[in-house]
């Protein structure tokens, strides 16, 4: 169940009140980028995403993430500022209790397969992609809800690297050209 897991860990790992950046550094570690990716595109693909100003921080945090993959970094490196940058953990709670029944039917289907598209080729070419889904959410921050076609497809990418699912690869890289078509035509 890697979504429910990953937000379960990530609210699990939050010190008080507030779920922080390095809370998500924390409970994920050196075990990959794909976590962070993933866990950072659930929350601009849930209510918290529409809230102005947090589409832009998570593209910044998913674009520092994705370049030190591409790069080859074996661990995830942030900012001191920007680890403590927080959302309230109640918030978190409500939106996995909210999205419960639909994270349960993601996580179905999920699963390690079509290895040969969740390679490093394809690993390197969704780090490049998220890096420009995640400027592509800053305009399309005004629009509301507009940034659930991006959020979706890093979420789709970080998932399909967590499990090495190459399924999910693929439906990211569609969900990319659906994305970058539809953010034509709304900012044209």
């Amino acid at each position: 169940r890697p979504l429910q897991t990953l937000l379960d860990e990530a609210i699990d790992a939050a010190d008080g009140d507030e779920l922080r950046v390095e809370d998500l550094l924390e409970a994920y570690g050196t075990r990959s980028f794909g976590p962070l990716i993933a866990i950072l595109g659930l929350i601009a693909l849930s209510p918290i995403g529409a809230v102005p100003g947090i589409p832009a921080l998570l593209g910044l945090l998913i674009s520092l993430m994705s370049i030190q993959l591409l790069v080859g970094r074996d661990d995830p490196w942030i900012p001191r500022r920007l680890k403590r940058i927080g959302f309230e953990k109640e918030k978190a709670k409500r939106v996995r209790d909210k999205f419960g029944n639909w994270l349960r039917r993601i996580d179905k289907l999920v699963s390690t397969r079509a290895e040969w598209a969740a390679g490093s080729g394809a690993q390197w070419l969704a780090a490049l992609f998220c890096i420009g889904l995640s400027v592509l959410m800053v305009p399309l921050e005004a629009i509301p809800f507009a940034v659930a076609l991006p959020a979706a497809a890093i979420m789709f990418f970080g998932l399909g690297l967590t499990a090495r699912d190459g399924i999910l690869m693929i439906l990211g890289f569609i969900v990319t050209g659906a994305s970058v078509v539809l953010a034509f035509n709304w900012l044209g």
